[in-house]
């Protein structure tokens, strides 16, 4: 299928035809569509039974336990011999009277602890019924609920049943034996669905699907007390296909390729990415950058920028500067032949004091770097974002994201967001920019590929040379299944759910967010389509609060530089959701491109250009309505 665009392409970076005409309109091969193999469907309907087919992976402790801190962490050698595949066989779904539980781990259980039906009188991991369950095959085990254990009566559409599945290992060949399992809510003749904790004993009910930021990857609320890990998690819908793949990932995605070693202690180094890494770089791994996968921070002041990836340019245009490449990489191998590159630090900032509509004072704050070795004519600071819910972006739909499309601005509303065109680095079809500020990358592979090559130098199919090579100095360094498991696992982490559901004030800033237009850009719904190879990001509706277009946001924001067909002034419309969990996850707040903002007030009083009208609207508004803008960003 191919769609017709009728916007202006990129064009050897510049952003619109010398003599001020628009390029011809481009065709748009889309990531996915009928012809692409897809993975198994984990919901299956039979005469007999809904089949509901899901993953899970060893805990540390219970999910209701916030004294230990202890369950949405990884432990040690979480990627060998600590997850498990769950088949749930609802013949009641059918009209039958029983659920079957099938489940297979990777190396045998001392005791197949399987609980169900939450209790929680005497701790916060106790339940109605316990049993060990049935052998059946080689490390396979069954269990099977017949009755409504709470009340003893027969199980009913519509019930719920929370499980809790031990992985008490018998003989593992490296760390611990006994672990834990996620706490799983299963409603009858529906599926797993993310659940909330009610009355003082946190019983789990389902979530409002408004809750359901990411559909069916959303997670549960967390009761644990570790908001840094809130962004760490498997989609709440991973499937068996998908779990050994997400954790090998994970493992390399905490992976120095310098010495191989792991970011979390008692882990073993990866002895194969050892020695990877440069010979220019600006971290050695990629959660140096995003450090529990959330916004990084902006260091202090003459500290030079280790987060944030540095854009250069001799040119407007966005051309690669002749001595520096396209990417400033601060550090260096020791190597004689490849001398450092230089550093770029904030030195100071710039600030302004303005005033909201009622008199009261703000100030906003604009960083000034200095370069340590060669000054570029152009540059463009970019910190690291928050990785949560970037397979569901690329899943969408390009028909959706270009209906949003307005570049001419026909409807007269003064937003004329466009899409980005990419030419695929693989296959040299044009496609539709999804990832980076400016929408500068066409699918999540590609995205990550491109922060190995840029910020480790790092190579690999997709991009075979580094930054300012002609022809490859060697084969890529990063195989292509390794590649596959790290995109797996940044495209299936879950979803933070929606939270303060109750809240008047939340749910009266979610209609101020309306009014004053911000869901103009950030468009609160999309449903992804239905040709993404991976099951669980597929037919889901979800609420990212994104165009995934570009949009001028006027002179405050911008760049001096142009990326692709983007100018220094457009950016894409990030997306919101996860946003209100930044200050748990990065331990403090930073946002826009540049990190510049210190919170969500300040990053939208940087609004500008399309986002004029309202910044003023927002700007204008009284502390109380403000205030519950903010209330229901936070929510998010």
């Amino acid at each position: 299928m191919l769609l017709v665009l009728p916007i202006r392409a990129s064009n050897d970076h510049c952003p619109e035809d010398p003599d001020g005409s628009e390029s011809p309109a481009e065709t748009i091969v889309p990531l996915y569509d009928a012809t692409t193999v897809l993975e198994p469907d984990t919901t299956v309907h039979t005469p007999t039974a809904l089949i509901t087919s899901i993953a899970d992976r060893a805990r540390d402790r219970h999910a209701r336990e916030d004294q230990f801190q202890a369950y949405d962490h990884y432990l040690p050698w979480y990627w060998e011999e600590r997850t498990l595949k769950l088949e749930i066989i609802d013949e009641v779904a059918k009209g039958g009277s029983e659920i079957i539980f099938n489940y297979q781990t990777l190396t045998p259980l001392g005791a197949a602890e399987f609980r169900a039906f939450f209790l929680g009188e005497t701790t916060e991991a106790q339940y109605h019924s316990n049993q060990i369950a049935t052998l059946v095959g080689p490390n396979q085990y069954t269990a099977k609920i017949a009755s409504y254990t709470p009340e003893n009566r027969p199980l009913q559409m519509g019930d719920r049943i929370e499980i809790e599945i031990s992985q008490f290992l018998a003989a593992p060949t490296n760390g611990r034996r006994n672990y834990y399992g996620t706490a799983l809510l299963y409603i009858v003749g529906q599926g797993v669905v993310p659940w909330e904790g009610q009355g003082p004993l946190a019983d789990s009910f389902p979530l409002p699907k408004t809750a359901w930021l990411g559909g069916k990857t959303t997670l549960p609320y967390q009761y644990s007390n570790e908001p840094q890990h809130r962004f760490k998690q498997l989609a709440g819908n991973i499937s068996p296909l998908s779990i050994q793949p997400f954790m090998n990932g994970r493992r390399l995605h905490h992976t120095d390729f310098g010495d191989g070693s792991h970011s979390e202690p008692g882990n073993p180094l990866l002895a194969k990415q050892v020695g990877k890494l440069g010979p220019h770089f600006t971290a050695k791994s990629c959660v140096a950058c995003h450090a529990n996968n959330g916004r990084a921070l902006p260091p202090a002041l003459n500290i030079p920028l280790r987060q944030s990836r540095v854009l250069v340019s001799s040119s407007p245009l966005g051309l690669s500067h002749p001595t520096l490449g396209s990417i400033l990489q601060s550090q260096t191998i020791n190597d004689s032949n490849s001398p450092n590159e230089g550093t770029v630090s904030i030195t100071s900032y710039t600030e302004s004091s303005h005033q909201y509509g009622d008199g009261t004072s703000y100030t906003l704050q604009k960083p000034n770097y200095t370069f340590q070795g060669t000054v570029p004519e152009h540059y463009s600071i970019r910190i690291a974002p928050q990785l949560v819910g970037l397979g569901l972006l690329e899943a969408i739909n390009e028909s959706t994201i270009l209906a949003l499309a307005d570049p001419e601005d026909s409807d007269h509303d003064g937003i004329s967001g466009r899409a980005q065109i990419i030419v695929d680095p693989e296959t040299g079809d044009s496609r539709l920019g999804r990832f980076t500020n400016k929408a500068g990358q066409t699918r999540l592979r590609h995205q990550i590929a491109a922060a190995f090559n840029q910020d480790m130098g790092i190579t690999s199919h997709p991009f075979p040379l580094l930054d300012g090579q002609t022809t490859p100095s060697h084969p890529p360094e990063i195989n292509e299944t390794d590649l596959a498991a790290i995109t797996r696992y940044i495209a299936l982490l879950g979803v933070g759910a929606r939270r303060h559901l109750d809240d008047a004030r939340a749910l009266a800033g979610e209609q101020i967010f309306a009014t004053i237009g911000c869901a103009s850009c950030h468009t609160p719904a999309h449903v992804t389509g239905s040709f993404h190879p991976f099951t669980e990001l597929r037919k889901q509706t979800i609420h990212p609060f994104t165009d995934l277009l570009l949009h001028d946001m006027g002179p405050g924001l911008a760049d001096t530089m142009a990326e692709n067909g983007a100018t220094g002034s457009e950016w894409r419309t990030p997306p919101l959701w996860g946003i209100g969990l930044t200050a748990g996850v990065s331990g403090g707040e930073a946002y826009l491109h540049d990190g510049r903002a210190r919170n969500l007030a300040e990053a939208i009083l940087w609004h500008g250009g399309e986002a004029e009208t309202s910044k003023e609207a927002f700007r204008n508004l009284s502390a109380a309505n403000r205030e519950a803008l903010i209330a229901f960003l936070k929510s998010l």
